[in-house]
């Protein structure tokens, strides 16, 4: 099923370990961080093929973070478990936390569950300790246990108060989460659809008065550090699916926004 960014607002608070990419990784990653998923999968399965062994769990990691932002949860929880594969892997923190995400996006609580805790139990002064309590309480909530899921936002509150998980009042949306037909999948919000970011506002324009002139209502969003190209301001999953689908065609890259 294809995804959006709200379904997947829980990626905000993974991080990649500091452990010096190489100029190719270092290029994929800021990919990464500017919404372009998709290039990052067609590019980085290429350099799978050529990367040595050794390096291969950066881009592994890399490559699950992207396959669950698409939410193709399956080959997230592929690439995340070549990584766990290797028992002296550095990234192995990440690769348990990313496996966890994507059972709890995909419904299956029990097990995501259980890695969360595991996590926690065997490493109490984690550093994502704060984000696995997040989730946790996330977790709660889609179970209807309120009082259990304050708990974990309290214990949040009490240890991790500058912690990022607290500047956020929405909680995870969860995909195999039966919807009614006709009705929005976002209650709150509207979804828009990015079709570029840049550092300057000439380039922006440019990108917007191009759409603007194949019929697609394009518009410019200030933000920080540049200008986003967006299209449509859309309330229901269908009409995001099909806005997308045709700027796809037409060649420009797409990133679902919440």
């Amino acid at each position: 099923m294809k995804k959006t960014n709200g379904y997947l607002m829980i990626l905000s608070f993974l991080a990649f370990p500091v452990l010096g990419f190489a100029d190719d990784l270092e290029a994929l990653k800021a990919d990464f961080l500017q919404g372009n998923y998709r290039r990052v999968i067609f590019e980085g399965q290429a350099q799978l093929a050529t990367i040595n062994v050794g390096n291969t769990d950066e881009l592994n990691y890399l490559l699950g973070l992207c396959y669950l932002k698409e939410g193709r949860l399956a080959l997230a929880q592929d690439c995340f478990s070549k990584i766990l594969n290797n028992r002296e892997s550095k990234f192995r923190v990440e690769a348990n936390l990313g496996l966890a995400d994507t059972y709890l996006i995909g419904g299956r609580f029990q097990e995501a569950e259980e890695i969360y805790n595991k996590l926690i139990n065997e490493q109490p002064n984690i550093a994502q300790k704060a984000a696995v309590l997040y989730r946790l309480s996330q977790l709660e909530y889609k179970r209807n246990n309120k009082c259990k899921a304050d708990e974990y936002l309290s214990e949040i509150k009490r240890n991790f108060p500058l912690s990022p998980e607290l500047r956020f009042s929405k909680g995870i949306e969860i995909i195999n989460q039966p919807t009614e037909v006709g009705v929005p999948v976002k209650q709150l919000g509207e979804y828009s659809i990015q079709v570029g970011f840049f550092l300057s506002v000439s380039n922006a324009t440019k990108l917007r008065d191009k759409l603007l002139a194949e019929d697609f209502p394009a518009y410019i969003e200030n933000s920080a550090g540049g200008y986003r190209v967006k299209v449509g301001k859309l309330m229901t999953e269908k009409e995001m699916l099909d806005l997308e689908a045709k700027l796809t065609q037409k060649g420009f890259p797409t990133k679902i926004c919440q």
